[in-house]
């Protein structure tokens, strides 16, 4: 057993069974029958289970977050156990009614559906969106066709549950909608509740579904979805988060069975898994605490019939709570709760432990209040209107093309009816406006230009207007590569020169003068805190590098790895105005660190916290006028990262005798100094009769001269006492002729 789980172990057992057995059972234990008794003596059994299955490879991360929760919040341990205890015995009186609660109205739930889509990726349509509702109505409802293949010793359990699901036709503004709400975010890759903070509906009016790419594991496998329990974490966070590849069964599910929602479901309605506690001994106080869903020793997968892992099947239960098991039993593979394949089912026990939490949880039993349905337009009765459509545009990253290039544009509105009528408008573009659903156009004006989507049908219209969508370059306006360098220290030019896309909206790209390695300003990425798989990109102005030999792209980074991060810089090459890229280099969070910070907001305060970064280019790219250069920051949950001084490294102006082999040759170390000695090698490749070695400071004043003079084709190395220079950066220069070659150094 690991350090947290024997520190729980004895939390638990201390908090749970001394003090709320203790306390409970003496204030109430003419009121408990046996089985609640029992139920109470194996809460810490349970609890224990929880967080071992947790630490376990399997698709539903319920009790991993389950356990986080009450870690998190010991506060709330108690009253948890105490309302599980409500729970169980208002199942068991809910149970004992049997056929007169088959005659109950049927319980209707309003869903609303968050699509946390990427650019387009995942935003899965409303035809599998309904798909999914069909399943949960089919599966709770015992409507489903494969209920036959439930074995014969439970099919005379299996329940209809009278609970329906209905997508609302009225959000919380009072506004028409059909239940679906669309966000694009990175957050929808490899993240839990994060994505629940994006789009959240009151949850005591609506189910609320996150639908995902991805969610973060734990284990080596694959996530597939989760749940909250009614009593488990907070109302803004109440619902399920499922894979959209596992909601319903066409679309991006094609070949799912859809049970991953079922399953999630059954969680937020109170349900457990049926390994939850082992075997125990007794049928009301392990497993689930179900009579009729025999307990399991732990997770299966696949649907081997000839699992067998409890023996006790048939011991315990009440009036209250019958057993119908008579010897052992089969481990019921078909129930919705387990992990297995062959799901066909929820008992009757299951289903009178649902109707329980619509009974104790008021946030559940608002759900189904008559008031609601009419809030909500989930009602009986209620009748449809076309909504007015929702305009969006599929691919909402910044379009980038040159001048004379073509830019097709494709719209994904949703609600209502079919739209019948599309107007585009496009600034700068040929023709500027369009009333086809998936335009293209030609634009001819360089610089940034919006673009309008309007979208009507039966319902109504909705304008959609996204600034500085597109943006055109001139390749004829490209700047001279030679000696070309950006400090970023001025805000106008920042802003109108370099592009900043933000898919997620969380942080961006900022010119910034909280730090800088030379002069007053820098770029950084605020990241510290941000979460993990989010992309920032920042892209430069277009620079010619036909005017140089060997060109290489330089830049200076601070950054500070935080504890378990998994950061990236990935750093690609245009050549055709940002139709497509080269990747050209990719940084992990180890190369660019200068060291590491546990909890720290990172803020660069001295030259030892930057390092300089080379990215070399390709033949083709050297031939190229008009190059793009970009930064794509992957968060991996780390810290701030900063970037000063980027720039044009090369051998020489074109057409200019390359004397001094820059590439291979030219060196400066040790880089950072810090015993007062500075050394500089150099080769040069043919004799130059003008020739200056010299170190300059940050603002270009000439601090010493190393030589002045003419050199051979020989080798060279020069000693610089760096003593009577101050802490801090210096450029250190070799001139011959019009070629200038500066390496930069620090002085501590």
């Amino acid at each position: 057993m690991s350090a947290i789980l024997l520190v729980q172990y004895i939390r638990v057992k201390n908090h749970v069974i001394n003090q709320h057995l203790s306390n409970f059972i003496s204030q109430n234990l003419l009121k408990m029958n046996k089985s609640m008794k029992n139920l109470l003596l194996i809460a810490f059994a349970f609890f224990s289970t929880v967080a071992l299955n947790a630490q376990q490879t399997e698709w539903c991360a319920t009790d991993e977050m389950l356990q986080e929760y009450l870690l998190s919040n010991p506060e709330q341990e108690q009253s948890f156990w105490n309302e599980q205890i409500q729970l169980s015995e208002l199942s068991q009186l809910t149970f004992l009614k049997g056929a007169q609660n088959n005659k109950a109205p049927i319980i209707t739930v309003p869903v609303v559906v968050h699509v946390i889509h990427y650019n387009g990726l995942g935003n899965i349509t409303k035809q599998q969106i309904d798909d999914g509702i069909r399943v949960l109505n089919e599966d709770f409802q015992k409507l489903n066709a494969d209920t036959v293949n439930t074995r014969a010793i439970f099919r005379n359990l299996a329940a209809d549950v009278q609970i329906e699901f209905k997508l609302a036709n009225i959000d919380p503004s009072g506004k028409c909608t059909e239940g679906v709400n669309r966000i694009n975010s990175y957050l929808t890759y490899d993240n839990r509740n994060e994505v629940k903070a994006l789009s959240y509906w009151p949850a005591n009016q609506y189910l609320n579904v996150w639908l995902v790419n991805t969610i973060r594991g734990s284990g080596n496998g694959t996530t597939l979805g989760y749940a909250q329990f009614p009593n488990s974490g907070n109302l803004s966070t109440y619902g399920l988060v499922c894979r959209n590849d596992e909601w319903g069964s066409i679309g991006t599910a094609n070949g799912s069975n859809g049970r991953t929602a079922t399953h999630e479901v059954g969680h937020c309605f109170g349900l457990f898994h049926p390994f939850q506690s082992s075997c125990g001994s007794s049928c009301n106080g392990s497993g689930d605490f179900v009579c009729d869903t025999p307990p399991t020793s732990g997770q299966t997968f696949g649907c081997n019939y000839n699992n067998n892992t409890c023996s006790n099947d048939a011991t315990g239960g009440s009036t209250a709570n019958p057993n119908p098991f008579t010897s052992n039993v089969p481990d019921q593979l078909e129930n919705y709760m387990s992990y297995d394949d062959c799901q066909t089912l929820f008992t009757e026990g299951q289903k009178s432990r649902m109707l329980a939490s619509f009974s104790i949880y008021s946030h559940l039993n608002n759900l189904r209040t008559n008031g609601n349905l009419v809030a909500t337009g989930t009602n009986n009765g209620f009748v449809t209107s076309s909504c007015a459509p929702k305009a969006y545009i599929f691919d909402t990253a910044q379009k980038l093309t040159c001048v004379g290039g073509q830019l097709s544009f494709s719209e994904n509105s949703y609600q209502g009816d079919t739209i019948t009528a599309y107007r585009w408008s496009f600034p700068g573009a040929t023709p500027s406006t369009s009333t086809a659903a998936a335009p293209s156009v030609t634009y001819n004006q360089a610089g940034e230009h919006d673009v309008t989507l309007i979208v009507t049908n039966s319902g109504g219209s909705d304008t959609l207007v996204i600034q500085d969508f597109v943006k055109v370059y001139d390749p004829n306006n490209a700047y001279n590569g030679f000696g070309y360098t950006d400090g970023f220290e001025s805000f106008t030019g920042f802003n109108n020169e370099w592009s900043i896309l933000d898919p997620t909206g969380n942080s961006k790209w900022t010119r910034t003068q909280i730090a800088s390695l030379t002069s007053n300003s820098s770029v950084y990425l605020q990241n510290y805190n941000v979460g993990s798989n989010e992309s920032d990109f920042l892209i430069s102005p277009a620079i010619d590098l036909t005017q140089v030999v060997n060109p290489r792209f330089a830049f200076d980074v601070a950054f500070k790895n935080q504890t378990g991060s998994s950061d990236q810089l990935w750093c690609a090459i245009s050549t055709d105005c940002g139709q497509s890229w080269v990747t050209r280099g990719v940084l992990p969070a180890s190369t660019l660190s200068t060291g590491t910070l546990n909890n720290a907001n990172f803020i660069p305060s001295s030259a030892a916290d930057w390092k300089t970064i080379f990215i070399t280019t390709t033949a083709a790219m050297r031939t190229s006028n008009n190059v793009l250069f970009r930064f794509e920051f992957k968060s991996g949950g780390g810290n701030n990262i900063y970037i000063d001084d980027f720039r044009v490294d090369g051998a020489s102006a074109v057409g200019i005798k390359n004397n001094v082999l820059l590439e291979s040759s030219f060196t400066a170390f040790p880089n950072p100094v810090t015993d007062g000695l500075l050394n500089i090698n150099f080769m040069v490749d043919e004799a130059a009769d003008n020739a200056r070695l010299f170190v300059t400071n940050m603002v270009g004043q000439q601090v010493k001269e190393v030589y002045n003079g003419a050199l051979n084709k020989d080798p060279y190395r020069f000693e610089i006492n760096t003593n009577d220079l101050s802490s801090g950066v210096y450029f250190i220069t070799l001139r011959t002729g019009s070629q200038n070659i500066t390496r930069k150094v620090i002085i501590q």
